[in-house]
């Protein structure tokens, strides 16, 4: 491999690293509007139609995420505070390690909504830009 054929690999892994990062802001973003309907705790899924990450909030404040391990015997919901790639814990169910970030942000809040992955309310943000 050539000198130049490594830079033009190292370059594409910046570029894929890049647009991955994106679509993770992206999707989390529209998974805040989707929690932004409730005032509660609530949860949702970061990717619509897939359950295994959630995304975290309370009256739309993002606490973290939430993340489903499964090692063949047990399932267990690792919580991951926002800011941090270092889990708090893991957790029997996901409304444990949703109330988990919200003790670690300093809320005492019980009940838990699941929002569903439906259809993102408007950007009222690109809207005023109109």
């Amino acid at each position: 491999m050539t000198h130049l054929h490594q830079e033009a690999v190292a370059a594409l892994r910046v570029a894929q690293l890049t647009v991955i990062s994106a679509k993770w802001h992206i999707c989390e973003e529209q998974a805040l509007r989707r929690l932004s309907r409730t005032s509660s705790l609530a949860c949702t899924p970061l990717f619509p139609g897939h359950a295994v990450i959630q995304v975290v909030a309370c009256e739309g404040r993002l606490l973290g995420r939430a993340r489903r391990h499964q090692d063949g015997r047990s399932t267990r919901w690792v919580a991951v505070p926002v800011g941090t790639a270092h889990e708090i814990g893991a957790y029997r169910s996901l409304h444990g390690a949703a109330r988990a970030l919200a003790r670690h942000a300093g809320l005492h809040r019980h009940r838990v909504t699941d929002t569903p992955s439906g259809p993102v309310p408007p950007d009222t943000h690109a809207l005023d830009a109109i």
